[in-house]
């Protein structure tokens, strides 16, 4: 019995975001709101059933629902794109294909679906650039609190992959890492007050870019050796 909950579980999440992709493509919905809705009425399913299964990965093959992920978020970025083709659109669709796309990869790496060319170190690294060049992209097309959520999303889940592949800063370079993050918001806040931004807006993402650094910090606490 204890299989069968999360087998049914899984099937009645892929029936339906079957069932809302039917529905989009006969109601005319446009390709963002059929990605959207369908992930979010079969992502509680198929994570629940992760949950409860003892053996998700034997049940749920990786490499298969990591596939499924990507074309969800790949669909839900391109949505984004089709009805506002402007600089602030493409960081939105960056916004949304990270979000649509984080829960599978996760469940990938997780269970080991071994996909990413890159060595663990080199994806942390370009995580972060990528998550940096967010940042600043919203602060260029005046999207910043879309940038500062993308670039978040990019480095720490980055980051959150190293460490479980084996990479592991030690506590000093955490806590440089930390400082040089409140430095950057700072950065950022005084930006905003220079262009005569919103404050309260400006504060927002200045706060939010300098606890990511200090948030892996406190998500990887009890970390001992690995990869140096």
């Amino acid at each position: 019995m204890s299989r069968r909950v999360p087998e049914f579980a899984v099937v009645t999440g892929v029936f339906l975001g079957l069932s809302v992709v039917v529905t989009g493509v006969t109601l005319g919905w446009g390709l963002y709101a059929t990605a959207v809705i369908g992930a979010l009425v079969s992502y509680p399913f198929v994570g629940f059933g992760i949950v409860r299964d003892d053996d998700p990965a034997a049940t749920i093959r990786p490499r298969w629902l990591l596939a499924a992920g990507v074309v969800i978020a790949l669909a839900g970025a391109f949505g984004v794109l089709l009805d506002d083709p402007s600089p602030g659109g493409l960081l939105r669709s960056a916004l949304v294909g990270l979000v649509l796309g984080a829960p599978p990869a996760s469940y990938a790496v997780r269970y080991g679906a071994d996909v990413n060319p890159l060595p663990p170190r080199a994806t942390v690294s370009t995580g972060g650039a990528v998550g940096l060049a967010l940042v600043v992209f919203g602060l260029f097309v005046a999207q910043p609190l879309v940038g500062v959520a993308a670039g978040a999303i990019a480095a720490l889940g980055s980051a959150l992959y190293g460490t479980a592949r084996g990479v592991d800063f030690g506590p000093r370079t955490k806590r440089r890492g930390a400082a040089a993050g409140g430095l950057l918001g700072v950065g950022v806040v005084a930006i905003g007050v220079l262009t005569g931004g919103p404050l309260g807006e400006w504060l927002l993402v200045g706060t939010a870019v300098a606890l990511v650094p200090s948030l892996y910090a406190a998500l990887t606490l009890e970390r001992a050796g690995g990869i140096r």
